[in-house]
């Protein structure tokens, strides 16, 4: 048994030194860097170390080496794990390759010392090796049968033991946690309502990791991936939003590892801004490769390379959750957020079916009627002829802006009304949309297709967004019209803040403006990923994933930004507003995968399998 143990202990001792080595000479060059120094020096102190306690004990018989052996093997995987990472955390990323050979010379180490560690347990040890066990009794290290005897201290000596025991003990087991999480299981506590009914804030579930292929941390070497997703499976990923370079890498591993010793107190994985990032993510999968997706009203629509055409992914509708206020009673009470009411929900409906109704060429009636009647409206109250042309700034671009547009909106008809050119803005703004209804019209003419097809911009969300322009639009054109009529009947300010039909259509223009800033990017989704820039579809490639969290209303997922910017309503209309949107679809890349929750173990009340 002590050849065994001679032989295997020194592999390991070959294993650290080959692996102390690769951190000096980092991806195959002979250029060292700060990095490479810090890792190989805290490899070799440690193999230097280990080399002289190996060969007193072993070559001299110093049985008091017996626990600085044992203490050495049982911190060896973790003092290798932690060079791994300090080499990493620099500016230069090792090849696979490289990766992959410093993990297999880990593995080895590790799995030499696990059994080292099995056969050096005291009993065992000095039952088997009898020219050990004798100079241990004699020592009063062990009894006859080679069970450890407990030494007697006394004062400021049994208090130092005592203290480095348990921190010994709460640094082995953080380190034997950190890698059980690494590899086989993660316990995570969701901080959010996106997932909701399936997690509430405050539930804590078990993600298992193995199957999902876990990556060493600060590289992309790890295990096989064993397992395939589907729509509908709830997976744990990183979050690509954020940055995943080596310092990045490292200090959220450094992150989890602060958490655990401060018993999830203290949190060190922020932004630049000091916010607590939203990483790890928990959503379901609801696109996979080999399609392209759109959503609208609502509604997911998926084609292939097969299926031309969209179609609705009728099992979206088992988890996908709109309506807070529908939920049970008991669930409901639990939910922080409920965006609307039952009677508000329903209003979100009639307003995206007017949407959907809409007929353009009773639109483009509707808008050239009104624009007819603000030019003899401007005529009666300027007295100012016809203008050849509009003058250039009249409306600033800041004023294109959905929100100050509207709420501004009493300024700006009354500066159409009083300047040259207000009228030819106004009819432009009113109906140059018309050229690109013509367009799509004659499209569908040449292919043969009923006219009912037309769809601006060629898929239901870019007409649907066409369409949200135009009800804009008429809502203003109301307004205007309205307004200038009050106005050359001499009713005053405060009397046309209470004119029935001003108000109407106030009250519409509200409604349009509050759900394209409110709701719009919720409901809906452009077609991603985009066409190429010759129209043809593109799909989400091999080994990629789209994800959503149930609760619509309430998820910042892979459909948005971390950030806001200015968009135009539609680009088919050169008079177009704009409005806030952080809409930006993004696919997740199967090695963002970690895991897949498979228990919800607290609060009690909760237990169970997600998804059942």
């Amino acid at each position: 048994m002590k050849k065994i143990l001679i032989f295997l202990n020194y592999i390991v001792l070959f294993l650290c030194i080959v692996f102390s080595v690769l951190q000096l000479f980092f991806n195959f060059t002979l250029a060292l860097d700060k990095q490479g120094l810090y890792a190989f020096t805290v490899t070799a102190v440690f193999t230097l170390f280990f080399a002289r306690e190996s060969f007193f004990f072993f070559k001299k018989c110093r049985v008091k080496r017996f626990f600085v052996i044992h203490k050495l093997y049982q911190y060896l995987p973790f003092i290798l794990l932690a060079a791994f990472i300090i080499r990493r955390a620099g500016e230069t990323s090792a090849v696979k390759a490289y990766d992959t050979v410093s993990v297999v010379l880990w593995l080895a180490a590790s799995l030499c010392t696990v059994f080292l560690l099995y056969f050096f347990s005291p009993k065992r040890f000095f039952i088997q090796n009898k020219d050990y066990a004798c100079e241990a009794v004699e020592l009063g290290i062990v009894d006859e049968k080679g069970v450890l005897k407990p030494k007697k201290r006394r004062g400021l000596k049994k208090v130092l033991f005592e203290t480095f025991d348990w921190i010994d003990a709460i640094v082995q087991a953080v380190c034997t946690v950190v890698l059980i999480n690494i590899f086989i299981f993660q316990l995570y506590v969701i901080p959010s309502e996106s997932m909701v009914p399936e997690f509430l804030i405050g539930d804590r579930v078990i993600g298992f990791k193995t199957a999902s292929g876990p990556r060493f941390p600060v590289s992309d070497t790890g295990l096989p991936i064993m397992r395939s997703y589907e729509r509908g499976d709830i997976v744990i990923f990183r979050n690509p939003r954020y940055p995943q370079d080596n310092k990045s890498e490292v200090k959220s591993f450094l992150s989890q590892l602060v958490l655990m010793f401060t018993f999830t107190k203290v949190n060190l994985n922020v932004d630049e801004n000091g916010e607590v990032k939203a990483d790890p993510l928990v959503k379901r999968i609801t696109g996979v490769p080999g399609e392209q997706l759109v959503m609208q009203d609502g509604v997911l629509y998926r084609r292939t390379a097969e299926q031309q055409d969209f179609s609705p992914v009728e099992e979206e509708s088992r988890w996908a959750q709109w309506n807070n206020a529908a939920l049970p009673a008991a669930l409901r009470e639990k939910v922080q957020y409920i965006p609307m009411t039952n009677e508000q929900y329903k209003h979100m409906l009639d307003i995206e079916k007017a949407r959907r109704s809409l007929d353009y060429k009773e639109a483009a009636r509707e808008a050239r009627e009104l624009s007819r009647r603000f030019k003899a409206e401007k005529k009666i109250l300027s007295g100012l002829a016809a203008s050849d042309t509009a003058i250039s700034g009249l409306v600033p671009e800041s004023m294109t802006d959905v929100y100050a547009f509207f709420t501004q909106s009493d300024t700006l008809i009354r500066k159409l009304l009083m300047f040259s050119g207000g009228e030819l803005w106004f009819d432009a703004f009113m109906t140059d949309w018309e050229k690109a209804f013509d367009k799509a019209v004659s499209e569908v003419q040449k292919n043969g297709e009923a006219q009912q097809s037309v769809l601006i911009g060629g898929d239901i969300y870019s007409d649907a967004m066409f369409r949200q322009n135009l009800i804009l639009k008429l809502c203003f054109g109301r307004l205007a019209v309205r307004t200038a009529e009050l106005i050359n009947r001499g009713v005053s300010a405060s009397e046309q803040n209470r004119d029935t039909e001003r108000l109407r259509y106030l009250m519409d223009a509200q409604n349009a403006v509050f759900y394209l800033v409110s709701i719009n990017d919720m409901r809906n989704m452009p077609v991603f990923p985009e066409n190429t820039a010759a129209g043809e579809p593109s799909y989400i490639p091999p080994d990629n994933f789209f994800m959503m969290g149930d609760n619509r209303f309430n998820s910042l997922d892979m459909r948005h930004l971390l950030e806001v910017r200015k968009v135009p309503v539609t680009v088919f209309d050169p008079y177009t507003l704009y409005y806030n949107s952080n809409m930006k679809p993004q696919y997740v890349p199967q090695k963002n995968i970690l895991g897949t929750p498979i228990l919800r173990f607290f609060p009690p009340k909760r237990f169970g399998i997600p998804g059942k």
